[in-house]
């Protein structure tokens, strides 16, 4: 998961993998991607964003800079997924005029399949602290875009944030 401001609107961009679990020759329709992103606790009161799938695009990695980019590269769309071709998208996900406050929030990615399927949601939660709000909105100004994990074997082995995605800047000295 990656977070970024333009403006003052805040960016989601989202990397699901889709995949089919069992064999088979049909092929799933994914019609519609929604996400959402709900304060908790201390911040429970602040403003819900408001977030709309705005486009797909592509991450371009400049080796020499050790940069990472985003490019457009489509309008939101159906996409299919069959058994053997899983789906990568990175779906852009935007809020207007909305920015983080530190905190936890509850998310959710709900994925809607053809007409006689219930979507696929995958929950998750995200703590962002203030250094991580200060670092993103210092970034605005030139769209930096920085990414969270749930994977970083310190917030893995922390009840606090086990589970959640965290910024991996928190857990270097």
């Amino acid at each position: 998961m990656r977070v970024g401001l333009e403006g003052k609107d805040t960016h989601f961009y989202l990397q699901p993998t889709v995949s089919t679990r069992i064999k088979t020759q049909a092929v799933e329709v994914i019609r519609d991607a929604r996400f959402h992103l709900t304060p908790v606790g201390s911040i429970f009161a602040s403003k819900r964003p408001v977030f709309y799938w705005k486009e797909v695009g592509t991450w371009n990695f400049d080796l020499a800079a050790e940069w990472i980019s985003y490019r457009w590269s489509g309008d939101p769309a159906p996409f299919l997924v069959s058994q053997d071709k899983p789906q990568q998208p990175t779906l852009l996900f935007q809020a207007d005029d909305w920015s983080f406050q530190p905190g936890r929030y509850e998310g959710s990615l709900q994925l809607s399949r053809s007409e006689n399927h219930s979507p696929v949601t995958k929950n998750f939660c995200l703590i962002i602290s203030k250094k991580a709000v200060d670092e993103i909105r210092d970034g605005a100004s030139r769209r930096d875009i920085f990414y969270w994990r749930n994977d970083m074997p310190k917030a893995m082995a922390s009840s606090k944030y086990s589970g959640c995605y965290v910024r991996e800047a928190e857990w270097r000295g």
